[in-house]
């Protein structure tokens, strides 16, 4: 009952402290981050090779709640989605699909028994793997999370596809009552000892909050799913920058 409470508060806090201020829909300016944040020192060499052969590239995003994007309504409003939309402006001569493959409240572990099977039935020439909240909202023991990464980038090697580490989210209330800290560490020890990208989400976010971009008070109920629509197309537009970098 306890692990279900944090998980809900936590879901609950990320969700209200990750809301733009109302106003126009966030252009890709309006989105920008400090440059070092999106600089690869790993290059995505499949997606690479299918852009530079014009060939249909397939990118699947596993991930948990902030993945499946309910909390923004329709699919479409979903971060997956707009990360599709952004790389097909970025190279409208590729076809790119984006397939969501989001299921709330998993952990690492769970995640990764699903690698096999999904990975098997879309083959992909990227996995983005958005991972660590549900285990730190649960308290999963470190060096099993550190484990499970290591065997989930060590199965795209096997398996000939990139893959791309996406962290947490960034929300004031929830780092309160959560240790987010260090399983972002290991996130971002276990890729840089692989020369994998964490694509750095609980830092760009909170950057844009620091840049007052963020509302987090008084947010009306009825605003939330709208508000976040616009959180999910800055996270979209800003990985697909990322990702355009990794392969250049």
């Amino acid at each position: 009952m306890r692990r279900r409470a944090l998980l809900c508060l936590g879901a609950a806090a990320v969700l209200s402290a990750a809301l733009p201020v109302a106003g126009p829909a966030a252009e890709l300016g309006e989105c920008a981050v400090p440059p070092e944040m999106l600089d690869l020192p790993a290059r995505l060499r499949y997606l690479a090779q299918a852009i530079r052969d014009k060939a249909p590239a397939r990118i699947i995003v596993i991930g948990g709640s902030s993945t499946r994007g309910a909390a923004a309504g329709p699919v479409e409003n979903a971060y997956p989605h707009r990360l599709q939309l952004a790389l097909q402006a970025l190279f409208p001569d590729v076809p790119i699909t984006v397939i969501n493959q989001g299921m709330p409240r998993q952990t690492a572990r769970q995640m990764l028994e699903r690698f096999p099977a999904d990975t098997s039935a879309e083959h992909p020439v990227l996995v983005v793997w958005e991972v660590g909240i549900s285990d730190a909202v649960r308290g999963i023991d470190l060096g099993e999370f550190a484990t499970t990464l290591q065997a989930g980038i060590d199965l795209a090697k096997d398996r000939a596809f990139d893959i791309l580490l996406v962290d947490m989210q960034f929300s004031r209330r929830a780092a309160m009552v959560i240790d987010f800290e260090r399983y972002l560490n290991a996130i971002h020890r276990i890729g840089g000892l692989n020369d994998v990208y964490v694509f750095p989400r609980f830092a760009i976010m909170r950057h844009w909050s620091e840049e007052n971009m963020f509302n987090f008070d008084d947010v009306a109920e009825g605003e939330r799913a709208r508000l976040a629509a616009k959180v999910y197309d800055c996270i979209g537009r800003t990985l697909a920058e990322a990702i355009r970098n990794a392969v250049r």
